[in-house]
C-alpha cells in the first residue's frame, strides 16, 4: 500500500496512535521504503515532543473565587471528551488549508469560481454565543491556549478576506477595478518562490497605491498546502481589503432638515426639548482626524456646541431653599457670518452636585460582543471605558454585565461596585464573535435592572455598541418603545457608540432619546476619560427632567428668526404646557446652549409670504415694548410629575458688539459657524474655515483638557480638506 506524506495515517503512526497491528505493519513497511516518508515521520514526532513538553511546562491554573461563583450558576452539562493529540495536531493544518482554499477560490470569482455561502453561514453560526439555559443565561468565556489563540488570530486574518462586512466576497471582487483584476490574475506578477516566509514586494491596490501585506510563516504554509504562493494570498487580501471601501461603508444617519427662518407674524412661538448629547462632535472629530469630511447628516450642531463646558454660573439659591436646579443666562450679539443678523444665546447651567451627595447607582452594562465589535476601537475600548467608570463607584453602587451577540447572557450578576477585581475579570474575558441580537440583550438588561432596582436611586442601563443590530428584534420603533416604557418605570438608557464603517448613529440616537439618557461617541481613550471622569456625574445622574424651552418673538423688533440645530428636538407649541409630553434631562453641572439667529425688524429678509391675517390682532403695547423675546422654560424634579415654569424677557437694546462679547458667547458662535459650514447650510454666509479658526482661537480662554484648542485644529483640518475638493 502506498502512503503520501499528507496522509493522516502517517501522522497517527508517527505519534504512536495506530492500534491495529496489521495496519501499523503496513505503514512501517511503506515508511522503511520511502526516504520522504521517513523525513515526514521524524518531523511529526519532533513536533509532538515539542507540543507535549510545552503543555507539560504550563502551570495548572487555579480557579479564582470569581470562577467558582460563575461555575455554580451554570447548569451541569455533558462532560467534554479530551481530544487526542492527533486531533489537535491535525486541526490547524486542515482548517488552514480550508481557509486558504476558500480565499483563493473567492479571488478567482471573475473566472467563474463562486463562494459557497452556506459554509460561511455555518461558520458564523458556530461562532455565536452558546448561552446556558434558564430565564437569565450565563456566559463565561474560557481563556484560549496561547498557541491556539495566535493561530486563531492568523486564521481570522485570512478569513477576513472570506467575509468582509458580512457580505459575499464575490461582490467585493466583482467591484475591483480592471487594473486590480489584471494585477490579481497576472501569474507572472504574482509568482514568487514557494516557501518564502513572506512577500517583501509591494502589493498593488485598486487605488494605484502600494502596500506591503505581511504573512507569517504559518499563513504561508497554510497557503502552500493547497498549492498557492504566499504572494497569491497576500495580493488577494490586500486587493479585497482596499477594493472601493466607500462602497462598503454602511454607516447610517437620520436626515437633518434645517430649520428655516420664520416670521413671528406667522409663527411667533419656537418650542423645543433640550439636548445634552455630545456624540455628533466626537464622531465629526473621528472623520476629520481620518482625513475625511463628515456626512452632512452626521453634523448635529447643538451637539457640537454642547460638547464644551462653559463658564456660565450655576444657580445661587439651593434646592432646599426653593431654588431651581439650573440657572438661565441670555446674551445678544451680532452673527459672525452675517453682521446684519443677531445671535440670541440661551444658556442653562445645572448646579454641581458634590460627588458624595450623589444617589446610589444600579448600573447594568449592556455590551455588544458580536463579530462587528472585534476591532481595536470597539470592544477593547469598551472594556477600558467601563473600567474607568467602575473605579469611580463604591460600595453604595451595584454593577451587572449583560452581553449580547447571536444570543444574550448574564456575564456578571449585580454585585457591589467596590469588587473591582471581580468586575475587571468579567470584562477582561469578553471576546467578540457572532451576529447581533440587540433586542434580546436590551430586554435582559432591563430585567436585571428591575430585579435590582434602587428606590430613589440612579437606575440605568449603559449600552455600548456600534448599533449594527442584524438579528432578532431589529425594528427601531419596537426597540425605542421598549426604552420609552422602561424610562417611564424609572430606568434610564445611556448610549455609548463605538467604531466605524458599520456605525448606526440613527438607531442609537433614537434609542437614547426614548430611553431618557445621554448619547456619547467614544473614539479614543481620551474621550472615554472625558465621559467617565470629567463628565461622569452629568452623564449618569439627573437633577431635572422633561426640560422644554419656548421662545416668543416680538414682531415689532424681529423680522424673522431661526433656531440653529435641535432639528430632531422640535416640539409643537402646545407640547410646552403638556406635562405628558417628554423632553430632555439635565445632569449636575451640565452646560446647555441654544442659539437663535434673528433678523431685526426692518432688515432685508427673503421669506415666503402669506396674506395678511384677517382675524388676528396684535396685543396692545407689544409694538411699544423694547422686548425682543420672552423665554420660557418648564422642568420637573427627577421624581416629579408636574412641571414648573421659569420666564425671562430679552430686551432688544441689550446688544453686544461681537468683539466685546464674552469668550463663551464668541466660542459657541464659532462652533455654530463650523457646524453650518460642515453641513453645507445655505445660512452659513461667506464665513470661511480660516475666519472660524480665528474667532475660536481668540475665544479659547481657560481651556481645561485642551478641548477648545483641539477644536481649532479640527477647523483647520476641515478647511484643508475643503480646499482639496474645491
Amino acid at each position: 500500500m502506498k502512503f503520501s506524506v499528507n496522509d493522516p495515517k502517517i501522522t497517527a503512526y508517527a505519534l504512536g496512535e495506530i492500534d491495529d497491528p496489521k495496519e501499523r505493519q503496513e505503514i512501517e513497511s511503506a515508511v522503511a521504503a520511502s526516504e520522504e516518508l521517513q523525513q515526514a515521520v521524524a518531523s511529526i514526532r519532533e513536533m509532538g515532543v515539542l507540543l507535549s513538553e510545552g503543555l507539560a511546562a504550563e502551570p495548572v491554573p487555579e480557579l479564582s473565587e470569581f470562577d467558582k461563583a460563575r461555575m455554580e450558576q451554570v447548569p451541569d452539562e455533558q462532560p467534554v471528551t479530551r481530544k487526542r493529540l492527533i486531533d489537535r495536531v491535525l486541526t490547524w493544518p486542515a482548517l488552514s488549508a480550508a481557509v486558504a482554499a476558500a480565499v483563493l477560490a473567492m479571488v478567482l470569482v471573475p473566472q467563474g469560481i463562486l463562494v459557497n455561502k452556506a459554509e460561511q453561514e455555518a461558520e458564523a453560526e458556530a461562532a455565536e454565543l452558546k448561552p446556558a439555559t434558564g430565564d437569565i443565561q450565563t456566559v463565561q468565556a474560557a481563556p484560549p491556549r496561547e498557541e491556539d489563540e495566535v493561530r486563531q488570530n492568523e486564521l481570522q486574518t485570512l478569513q477576513s478576506v472570506v467575509e468582509v462586512q458580512k457580505e459575499p466576497i464575490a461582490k467585493q471582487v466583482a467591484q475591483l477595478s480592471e487594473r486590480g483584476r489584471r494585477d490579481l490574475l497576472d501569474s507572472d506578477a504574482n509568482r514568487v518562490q514557494t516557501g518564502t516566509a513572506a512577500s517583501s514586494q509591494p502589493m498593488p491596490t485598486t487605488e494605484g497605491k502600494e502596500e506591503v501585506f505581511e504573512l507569517s510563516p504559518f499563513m504561508v504554509e497554510a497557503a502552500d498546502d493547497v498549492g498557492y504562493t504566499a504572494t497569491n494570498v497576500a495580493t488577494a487580501t490586500t486587493l479585497v481589503r482596499k477594493a472601493d471601501k466607500d462602497q462598503w461603508n454602511t454607516e447610517s444617519y437620520d436626515p437633518i432638515e434645517e430649520t428655516d427662518f420664520r416670521s413671528p407674524l406667522v409663527a411667533p412661538l419656537s418650542t423645543f426639548s433640550i439636548d445634552v448629547d455630545t456624540a455628533s462632535y466626537a464622531n465629526v472629530r473621528r472623520f476629520l482626524n481620518q482625513g475625511q469630511l463628515p456626512p452632512a447628516d452626521a453634523v448635529r450642531i447643538e451637539e457640537l456646541i454642547n460638547y464644551f463646558p462653559y463658564a456660565d454660573k450655576p444657580p445661587v439659591k439651593a434646592l432646599d431653599e426653593g431654588g431651581d436646579p439650573f440657572a438661565v443666562h441670555m446674551a445678544q450679539t451680532t452673527a459672525p457670518w452675517n453682521n446684519d443678523h443677531r445671535l440670541l444665546r440661551i444658556a442653562l447651567k445645572g448646579y454641581e452636585m458634590p460627588w458624595e451627595e450623589r444617589p446610589a447607582s444600579n448600573l447594568v452594562f449592556l455590551l455588544d460582543v458580536s463579530g462587528s465589535m472585534s476591532d481595536a476601537n470597539k470592544l477593547p475600548l469598551v472594556k477600558k471605558a467601563m473600567d474607568l467608570l467602575v473605579h469611580r463607584l463604591d460600595g453604595r453602587d451595584r454593577v451587572a454585565i449583560v452581553v449580547y451577540a447571536g444570543a444574550s447572557g448574564l456575564v456578571l450578576p449585580s454585585t457591589t461596585a467596590n469588587n473591582h477585581a471581580t468586575i475587571a475579570h468579567a470584562l477582561e474575558n469578553l471576546q467578540a464573535g457572532g451576529s447581533t441580537n440587540a433586542g434580546a440583550g436590551i430586554q435582559l438588561a432591563y430585567k436585571v435592572a428591575r430585579d435590582n432596582f434602587i428606590e430613589d436611586g440612579n437606575n440605568r442601563v449603559i449600552l455600548c455598541t456600534d448599533g449594527d443590530f442584524n438579528v432578532g428584534q431589529t425594528n427601531r420603533g419596537d426597540l425605542a418603545d421598549i426604552a420609552d416604557q422602561q424610562a417611564e418605570d424609572g430606568i434610564s438608557l445611556t448610549i455609548l457608540g463605538f467604531g466605524m464603517g458599520n456605525y448606526k448613529d440613527d438607531m442609537l440616537e433614537t434609542l437614547s432619546n426614548k430611553g431618557k439618557g445621554s448619547y456619547a461617541y467614544i473614539d479614543s481613550e481620551t474621550e472615554a476619560r472625558k465621559v467617565f471622569l470629567q463628565d461622569l456625574a452629568s452623564n449618569i445622574f439627573k437633577i431635572a427632567k422633561d426640560v422644554k424651552i419656548q421662545v416668543e418673538f416680538n414682531p415689532a423688533h424681529v423680522e424673522a428668526y431661526r433656531l440653529i440645530g435641535y432639528e430632531n428636538r422640535r416640539l409643537k407649541a402646545e407640547d410646552f404646557n403638556n406635562d405628558q409630553k417628554k423632553a430632555g434631562d439635565i445632569g449636575p453641572g451640565h452646560s446647555i446652549v441654544a442659539l437663535y439667529e434673528v433678523i431685526p425688524s426692518g432688515a432685508k429678509a427673503d421669506l415666503p409670504t402669506v396674506d395678511d391675517l384677517k382675524y388676528q390682532q396684535q396685543p396692545a403695547g407689544a409694538s411699544r415694548s423694547s422686548e425682543l423675546a420672552t423665554v420660557k422654560l418648564r422642568y420637573k424634579q427627577p421624581d416629579g410629575d408636574t412641571s414648573k415654569l421659569i420666564t425671562h424677557a430679552v430686551d432688544s437694546q441689550d446688544l453686544l458688539d461681537f468683539a466685546s462679547a464674552h469668550e463663551d458667547v464668541r466660542f459657541s458662535a464659532a462652533v455654530a459657524a463650523f457646524g453650518l459650514r460642515l453641513s453645507e447650510s445655505e445660512n452659513a454666509g461667506d464665513i470661511s474655515f480660516k475666519e472660524i479658526e480665528q474667532i475660536a482661537t481668540g475665544a479659547i480662554g481657560s481651556d481645561p483638557g485642551g478641548l477648545r484648542s483641539e477644536f481649532t485644529s479640527l477647523v483647520r483640518k476641515a478647511g484643508n480638506l475643503t480646499a482639496r475638493t474645491e
